[in-house]
């Protein structure tokens, strides 16, 4: 009797590709699974940024910011996804340290962005617009990512606070701030910063101790991509800890 004949094993997609880049777990193999991918015939608009943006997290991950910065052109060029092609980019200026141009690309990211993400991407434009030394900018734009807000409201009034104080101005109103923010369910991640910092500006050294301290020992194992993200709001976190602690 015959045996049956085996069916054939599925051709490869490009989408195979995008899952086993996301999943893998070194630059390497990340950066081999996203390039067989865009090596394939007929790649979704969609999937082609996907898989640059592999690159892209690879390119970070091993501290090449000049080479993430290039995958993001490439993302960009494609024509779709805009507000993420547009965020990375600014991400690889920054870690370049071009704050100017990250802000160019990360107000572009803000323009494109479908309304749920608007906050996001306006808060992440005033991250880089405090940073690079402009609070006014940093405020107005905080009041807009406030304005289409649904769920980060509490945060993003902290943010304007600590803009405030770490630029000397006179604040108010200060305590229905900081609580809004200690019963938000984001205090503990994001938010143990803002506290920190808004406390160390206040003078309320045990504060700053305790919320600093957490947010660099949660942070103390990030990966690289998230720990380039958050390297100027690590570095002011030690920065200010050494303070206190000296002090």
């Amino acid at each position: 009797m015959a045996r049956p004949s085996q069916a054939p094993e599925p051709e490869r997609t490009p989408e195979d590709c995008l899952l086993q880049a996301v999943r893998a777990v070194t630059p390497e193999a990340r950066l081999r699974y996203a390039e067989e991918g865009l090596a394939m015939t007929s790649v979704a608009k969609a999937s082609q940024v996907l898989l640059h943006r592999q690159i892209y997290t690879a390119r970070l991950e091993q501290r090449r910011f000049r080479q993430a910065l290039e995958a993001t052109e490439k993302m960009i060029a494609v024509g779709v996804l805009r507000d993420v092609s547009m965020h990375d980019a600014a991400r690889a200026h920054a870690a370049l340290g071009d704050f100017d141009r990250a802000i160019a690309m990360q107000r572009v990211a803000a323009r494109a962005a479908h309304p749920a993400r608007r906050s996001f991407h306006r808060w992440s434009l005033a991250a880089l617009q405090h940073f690079a030394g402009y609070p006014d900018d940093s405020l107005s734009t905080l009041a807009r990512a406030m304005r289409c807000s649904t769920r980060d409201r509490a945060l993003l009034a902290a943010h304007a606070l600590y803009v405030r104080l770490d630029a000397g101005r006179a604040v108010r109103n200060v305590e229905p701030v900081i609580d809004a923010l200690r019963a938000s369910p984001s205090r503990d991640g994001y938010g143990r910063f803002l506290l920190g910092m808004i406390a160390y500006h206040r003078g309320d050294q045990a504060t700053a101790r305790e919320e600093l301290g957490a947010f660099v020992a949660r942070h103390q194992d990030a990966d690289v991509p998230r720990a380039i993200t958050l390297r100027e709001e690590l570095r002011r976190a030690r920065m200010a800890l050494g303070r206190v602690i000296d002090d």
